[in-house]
Parts: structure tokens; C-alpha cells; sequence
């Protein structure tokens, strides 16, 4: 705890009640951000120009007496080299597979879920022993095909990644347990995983039309005459090279160049927004479940609570904390055009060391405003008081944040990716078995066992995401819980203290030590005030365990 200072969750409990509102500027100047957009965007479909499609058509392009071009090399290649291959004959076969394994990958999904529940362990060394065993089974094969030196640098890399993992060892053992913990969160709390799929098509609804209104914009112009062109020869315009060019260009009118920067910025401070809305609710459903006293219900109402103090009194909070992450994500973008720009001058080296440092430093916001919105969500904090002092938790356990930060990633990602190349490769080899006989039934299988790979990987990113949402947010309680000297999950604190679980008492000299946590009275559980339970008057049984039903 910081000194002199007292946390708004009061002993490390959710707070139900006491919620004003925050950041109401950054709140309303995203709602005036979109309102405008919005506007500009149904200003441009009025006053389009209704000739778009025909001035940029090919047919007018080419046309020497209005505006000739030079070779459509993409065109002429499409031309000159037709394929066999048919898009309609494909979709009619490969129809139904898509849709079985649309549904089959939805049970992948879920058996992800239990895999982690119950074997989190197995599927952690599974994929630390993959990353190590790939790059040296690579090396080996490089220095048999004749290629020693590629070869003995990913052994080298092999052996360098087993090191890393054995010193990192007590870490990984960690993240397997949390793994578990955070999937046994999400079985008690299956209304997130609705939640989740809401919010994305929530974010689809935004991002449609905010796309269609910038192509609407772009269509607000005329044809103008080309600067670089020189001379006309024959029925092409050429520069001053003798290069053919388009005669003429599509140029947009005045408004539309900021019209759309402003839209590109408020398309992707909603998309963030959204993300950070369903950090928050996750954070906030798994905080309820995590603090809850003995003998009341956990999960009734949890999810629509944590959505509406989103939208409510938080809403600023997280739109201020969307736009940190928009800003970031520009400078990202920014960094990467000069990084490209200077590898094309052949002059890379500073500003790839200045790409990388500065990385780092987009990485650390990322995290410390992901920790902040978690902490939000708990305490109903403002957005900059909360990242203050989440940075500060996050200071005095460092290492067992690094865990959080790096591991579960990691093994979450590369079982995803595995399990969805199996899936793939499978679906291949069952379609290319049934396709052999055809003409392109081996091309028509490969297609189809990528369409799969890439429809079971979405799936099951889906998943691992919720996954990691549910992991910072249980981190975050159990370091709530460290700060006020309390063990609310018994198993939460076995995974990280590795040290007997009891009630935490200050010693003289300053050190902690554990104690038998106090038993209530029979029938007299304790309710923190500001639980629902509390003003409803309830008196929950203690004979109902505290601890999750997680296997760790």
C-alpha cells in the first residue's frame, strides 16, 4: 500500500457503489470525434461525384482523347495468363467442409478451454519443448542439406531458448497454474465469452461505416491533369524519362484529405476503445468472482454490472485511455514508414536501433495502460490515478509481472497455433483424399486446409485472448490482496507466494508472516458494505468453500 494513502478498494474488494465519474472531457471529445466523422461522412455521400466510378474505370483511362494510360501490367497479366482454376466450382465443393469446420473449430475452442483448465501444465511444456526442439531439428536438417552454417545458428538458438527457460523455470511452472486459474475463472463466468462476441460485432457496426464513409469522401473530386506528364507519344503519356504514365489523376477537393485523417483517427481510437471496454468488463466480472464472500452468488448480474460502470461513470476513463493507446499506435506507424523509407536510402542502421528502443517504450505503455484500465474496472479509479498506482504495484512485484507479461502470451499463442496447424493439415488430408482423382484437387485441398488453419486460429485467438484478460485481471487482484494484507483465493496465492496460506500479520521488524485465517461464525459470513448482498441484508452460509473450483 502506498503510505498515507488508502486504496478506493477497500480491503482489496471490488467496489460496487461508490463510482463517480472521471475523464468526462475525453469522454465527450471521442463522442465529438465521432459525431463529426459521422456528419463528414454523410456530407461526402451527398456531394460524391456521381462519375466516380466511370472516370476511374478503365475504359476512360485508356481512352487517348480524355485520359490515356500507359500499360495495365496487373491487367495484362490477368490476360496473358488465365488459370484453370475456379473460384464458384471451389466454394460449391468446399461449401460444406467450411461450414463443418466452422462448427468443429467452435468445439476446438472448447476443448482449449478444458485442456487448460485441467492439463495447463502438459499444454505448457508441450509448447516450451516445441520452440526448443523445432530450431534445433531445423539445424540438424540445415547441415545435412549442406547448409552448416544456418544450421549450427539455429542450434545455437535452440540451446540459447532451453537455457532461457531453464533459468525462467519457476516462472513457467507459475504461468501453468495461472493458466488454469484463468480458465477455471472463465467457467465460472460464461457470460463473458457472449460479452466478447458482442463486442465484436459492437466494433464491426462502428467500423463499416466509418469505413464506407471514407471511401464515400474519396469520391468528392474530378480528373486533373498529371504532373509528371511530359510528352504524349502515340496513345500514352509519358515523363520526362520516357516512363508511360496516367495522363490524369483523381484529385480529392480540400476537405477531404483532413476529412479523412480524422476519420482514420477515430476508427482506430474506436477500435481500442472497444478493447479497452472489454478489458474492463472481463476485469471486472473476474474481480466480482475473485472477491465474492462465502455463500454468495459469484456470477449473477457480474458481466452487465461491469458493463455498465464501463459505459457510465468510466466511459471517459477508457476513452482517454483508448486514445493513449491510438497515439501510440500512430507513433508505431510513423517509426515504421521512416524505418522503411531509410532502409530504401540504404541508411537503416540508427533508425532501427531508434525503432527498437522506441518499441520498448510503446511496449511498456501498452502494458502499464492495459494494468491501469484493470485496475479501473476494480476500483473505479480514474484513468491516470490508476495507471499511477498500478505502476507502483506492478514496481514491487516486477518479477512475478514479467511472468505475467511474457509467459502466458507465449504458451497461450503457440498452442493456438499449433493445434490450428493440426487442424488445417488435417482437413487437407481428408479433402485431398476425396479430391485426388480431380484435375486441381491437390491446389482445391491446400486452399481449403489454409481456410480451415486460418478459421480455427481466429477461433482460437478468440479464446486465448479472453484468456489473458482473465490472468491480468486475477494478477491484479492477487496484488490488491498483497496490499492489504488479506488472502481472499487461497489457490491464487499458492500459485505465486508458494508459501502457506493463512492471514498475512506485520511483525515487529517489519516482516509478514502467515497465519490460520480466522473461521466465521456459522451462517455470519463476512459481506464487504459495498456488495449487493450487504444493502439487500443477506446472510450467506459459511459452509459454502471460498476457494475456486480451479485445479491448480
Amino acid at each position: 500500500m502506498i503510505p498515507g494513502e488508502e486504496p478506493l478498494a477497500s480491503s482489496g474488494h471490488y467496489e460496487y457503489h461508490n463510482r463517480p465519474r472521471h475523464d468526462s472531457f475525453w469522454g465527450g471529445l471521442y463522442a465529438t470525434a465521432l459525431a463529426v466523422t459521422v456528419f463528414g461522412g454523410l456530407y461526402g455521400s451527398v456531394h460524391r461525384n456521381r462519375k466516380f466510378a466511370l472516370l476511374s474505370g478503365t475504359e476512360v483511362r485508356s481512352d487517348p482523347s480524355s485520359c490515356p494510360v500507359g500499360h495495365n501490367l496487373f491487367s495484362a497479366q490477368l490476360q496473358e495468363q488465365p488459370g484453370d482454376f475456379s473460384i464458384s466450382e471451389f466454394m460449391s465443393k468446399a461449401a460444406t467442409w467450411l461450414l463443418v469446420s466452422a462448427v468443429l473449430s467452435l468445439a476446438l475452442g472448447l476443448m482449449f478451454l478444458y485442456v487448460f483448465k485441467w492439463h495447463s501444465r502438459i499444454m505448457t511444456r508441450i509448447t516450451i519443448q516445441i520452440q526448443v526442439l523445432l530450431p534445433a531439428i531445423m539445424g540438424i536438417a540445415a547441415i545435412c542439406a549442406g547448409q552448416v552454417g544456418g544450421g549450427l545458428i539455429l542450434i545455437l538458438l535452440a540451446l540459447l531458448a532451453a537455457l532461457v527457460f531453464w533459468m525462467w523455470r519457476g516462472e513457467i511452472e507459475l504461468c501453468a497454474r495461472l493458466l488454469g486459474i484463468a480458465a477455471a475463472g472463465l467457467n465460472e463466468n460464461p457470460g463473458l465469452l457472449g460479452f466478447v462476441v458482442l463486442a465484436k460485432f459492437a466494433l464491426l457496426s462502428v467500423m463499416l461505416p466509418l469505413l464506407a464513409f471514407s471511401g464515400l469522401a474519396y469520391t468528392n473530386g474530378d480528373l486533373v491533369p498529371n504532373s509528371q506528364r511530359a510528352s504524349l507519344s502515340s496513345s500514352t503519356c509519358q515523363d520526362a524519362e520516357g516512363t508511360p504514365v496516367d495522363c490524369c489523376v483523381w484529385q480529392v477537393d480540400s476537405w477531404v484529405g483532413p476529412y479523412m485523417t480524422l476519420s482514420n483517427v477515430t476508427l482506430l481510437w474506436s477500435i481500442f476503445l472497444v478493447f479497452e471496454v472489454r478489458v474492463f468488463t472481463i476485469a471486472g466480472t473476474v474481480a466480482q468472482w475473485y472477491f465474492s464472500p462465502p455463500g454468495v452468488a459469484a456470477n449473477q448480474g457480474t458481466t452487465m454490472r461491469s458493463v455498465r460502470h464501463a459505459l457510465g461513470a468510466s466511459f471517459g476513463s477508457l476513452s482517454l485511455g483508448s486514445l493513449v493507446l491510438t497515439v501510440v499506435q500512430l507513433l508505431r506507424n510513423a517509426m515504421e514508414n521512416a524505418k522503411q523509407q531509410a532502409q530504401q536510402e540504404g541508411g537503416s542502421l540508427l533508425v532501427s536501433l531508434a525503432s527498437c528502443l522506441m518499441e520498448c517504450v510503446y511496449s511498456l505503455i501498452d502494458y502499464l495502460t492495459k494494468f491501469a484500465t484493470v485496475r479501473m474496472a476494480i476500483t473505479g479509479e480514474a484513468f491516470l490515478e490508476a495507471a499511477r498506482r498500478a505502476t507502483d504495484l506492478l514496481a514491487r512485484n516486477f518479477l512475478k509481472a514479467y511472468g505475467v507479461w511474457w509467459f502466458p502470451p507465449m504458451v497461450l499463442n503457440c498452442a493456438a497455433v499449433l493445434l490450428s496447424l493440426a487442424w488445417g493439415l488435417l482437413i487437407f488430408t481428408l479433402s485431398w483424399l476425396r479430391w485426388q482423382p480431380s484435375a486441381n484437387g491437390t491446389m482445391e485441398a491446400a486452399i481449403l486446409g489454409v481456410l480451415c488453419f486460418v478459421m480455427a486460429l481466429v477461433v482460437l485467438a478468440f479464446f486465448s485472448s479472453v484468456l489473458l484478460n482473465i490472468v491480468d485481471a486475477v494478477f491484479m487482484c492477487y496484488a490488491l490482496d498483497l496490499d492489504t494484507q488479506s488472502v481472499t483465493k487461497s489457490e491464487v496465492h499458492e500459485v505465486f507466494s508458494q508459501v502457506p496460506v493463512g492471514v498475512a500479520v506485520e511483525q515487529p521488524g517489519g516482516d509478514y508472516a502467515y497465519g490460520a485465517p480466522a473461521s466465521p461464525a456459522r451462517g455470519h459470513a463476512y459481506v464487504p458494505p459495498s456488495h449487493p448482498a450487504a444493502a439487500a441484508g443477506q446472510s450467506p452460509m459459511a459452509h459454502r468453500s471460498h476457494d475456486s473450483s480451479a485445479q491448480v
